[in-house]
């Protein structure tokens, strides 16, 4: 069976005359089969040209017909225009056309009338589709394969938000994200508006509103290291292993990987732009050093994933109670998101506990108070929330890469959509000094997530000694990652320039040294020999008496002089 393809710019008053002629045998005969194709004029000669390129056909003018077999397919057979399409039906059919020019040249008018308003109408429906763009690198990752599904159906940023999906990875492991790319769009969900792959962070970042950094700098074997190296490395790289990459090389690693998608997110992608340091390395000092090369980004925009261990923590104490985990709520993990962090289940209660008080479903009672065990809470809680992921991949034999995507989007979604009322979460953020963390660290503190699309630190809970203290620990450790890549400047590093009599230059130095001081006795530096700074401050003062005697004198002996000149 053949089926008849005309086309011609919506303008042409002779695609007009033979539109009307095809569409009376259409009509009249059953077996004629019809294909319109209608062009704006500012379409038609780059739209010509290309089907002229591809079936082989020599025609230059509007309108153009062509006959197509629709059972064997083929690039059809070419017609011609409008005369010789005429000629075409009069030989078949017998038919002639009874249209006189002025009927031709009304329907003309009215053909472009319409394709200018069915172009309106697509281009409206076109941008009121506005997806949320969200990228994920490291997408040849489990973790990434798990948390698709919920991001594509609606769940993370809402029943009613379309989305589109940026996969970022190596070149290596492009056929991994191609597979999961084909996969996502089988799920068929009507949210998702699309789903495409990169390896340029340039064209994954762009125009971004939520941007998922997966990556994991792993820390390498060091065969290499000498002997003498591993001799003066410090107590806490040996205690990592002595075959192992020394802790302020893995970071320096971090900070040079990290800073460079900061300086291309901070180029390409939107000034709202959300960014979640999600990945399972050092996570507050990469968000840390990432805002140091993201001016343009705000900086309550860029966070780090602390729900993994809150999870985690959450999952213990509900297995020592015989309770769902999710009815355990406000575990606080201060600091840290990766190690040396604190767990603080102080403030945490617990829902639906079968004791013997009961109550409505928003009734709760103290963790602590149900636990009553100290030791266990002190001693032998911490170590199985630390030991909790290696169980389970030993387990499993691959990684925990459903929990980590379960608490990346469980964030993402509160951070988008609000967080239910009344409870606390963790969260890596910039610290602005609560609770004595110096400003500019990325600090897991217990936040909130409202109103949707913010968060905000609770700031009025009151803490214990231990809580304190082991803050003040857990901060001293992220100064010391910070201090690899921006150290502390003392007195004893500065070089003799820096003490010239310059009045500007000292009550700079002055002012930033002081700075430097306060941020070190925050952030409980202690030093070593504190006797001996005090003798240094003793000797500063008596340097600074005995200059002021000296232009005193000075002052005196030309006072003297002028009244004895007067004198004379």
């Amino acid at each position: 069976m053949a089926k008849i393809v005309i086309a011609g710019s919506a303008n042409c008053p002779y695609y007009a005359k033979i539109e009307l002629l095809a569409d009376s045998l259409q009509r009249n005969v059953p077996d004629f089969k019809l294909h319109k194709i209608v062009k704006h004029p500012n379409e038609w000669e780059n739209w010509l040209a290309e089907v002229c390129a591809s079936r082989g056909f020599q025609h230059q003018k509007s309108p153009i017909v062509w006959r197509e077999l629709v059972d064997r397919g083929g690039k059809g057979m070419l017609i011609g225009g409008a005369n010789e399409f005429q000629e075409y039906v009069y030989g078949y059919y017998g038919l002639k056309s009874s249209f006189t020019s002025k009927d031709m040249t009304k329907v003309s008018s009215e053909n472009i009338k319409t394709k200018e308003e069915v172009l309106a109408e697509e281009k409206a429906l076109r941008e009121s589709i506005k997806p949320i763009h969200v990228c994920i690198t490291n997408a040849s990752s489990l973790v990434c394969y798990s948390m698709m599904e919920a991001i594509a159906k609606g769940e993370v940023l809402g029943p009613n938000t379309d989305v589109s999906i940026m996969l970022l990875a190596t070149e290596e492991n492009q056929s991994l994200v191609e597979g999961l790319q084909m996969e996502v769009i089988d799920m068929a969900y009507s949210r998702l508006k699309g789903i495409t792959n990169t390896t340029d962070p340039e064209e994954a970042f762009q125009n971004c509103h939520v941007i998922i950094l997966l990556d994991e700098v792993e820390r390498l074997l060091n065969e290499s290291v000498t002997d003498e190296s591993n001799n003066n490395s410090s107590d806490d790289e040996k205690k990592d292993g002595e075959n192992t990459e020394s802790k302020e090389d893995w970071l320096k690693r971090n900070h040079d990987y990290f800073v460079n998608y900061a300086k291309i997110i901070n180029e390409k992608a939107q000034r709202g732009v959300k960014v979640m340091v999600a990945g399972t390395g050092p996570v507050n000092f990469n968000a840390y050093m990432m805002l140091q090369h993201m001016p343009n980004v705000l900086r309550q925009n860029v966070v780090a994933l602390s729900r993994v261990m809150e999870n985690r923590a959450k999952s213990v104490i509900a297995e020592r109670l015989k309770v769902n985990p999710v009815g355990v709520v406000d575990v606080t993990v201060w600091g840290h998101s990766y190690e040396n962090h604190f767990i603080d289940i102080s403030k945490s209660r617990v829902h639906h506990y079968d004791g013997a008080i009961w109550g409505p479903p928003s009734f709760s009672l103290s963790v602590l108070g149900m636990i009553h065990d100290d030791k266990w809470v002190q001693n032998e809680f911490p170590n199985l929330v630390k030991t909790r992921r290696e169980k389970i991949e030993k387990a499993l034999e691959h990684s925990a890469a459903a929990s980590h995507a379960a608490a990346v989007t469980s964030l993402l979604q509160h951070w988008w959509c609000g967080s239910p009322q009344g409870q606390i979460f963790s969260l890596s953020v910039y610290s602005e000094g609560w609770y004595g963390v110096p400003e500019g660290l990325v600090f897991s503190f217990p936040v909130t997530f409202n109103p949707p699309g913010y968060w905000g630190v609770v700031q009025d809970i009151d803490l214990t000694d231990e809580v304190r203290s082991q803050i003040e620990l857990t901060t001293k450790d992220l100064l010391v990652e910070k201090e690899v890549i921006y150290p502390l400047v003392t007195e004893a590093e500065q070089t003799p320039d820096d003490n010239i009599d310059d009045g500007n230059t000292n009550t700079s130095n002055n002012t930033t040294d002081a700075a430097l001081s306060d941020e070190a006795q925050a952030l409980g530096h202690i030093k070593e020999d504190p006797e001996g700074e005090q003798n240094a401050a003793t000797e500063m003062k008596v340097t600074t008496s005995g200059d002021e005697k000296q232009d005193e004198q000075m002052e005196k002996g030309d006072t003297e002089g002028e009244e004895k000149k007067a004198e004379e």
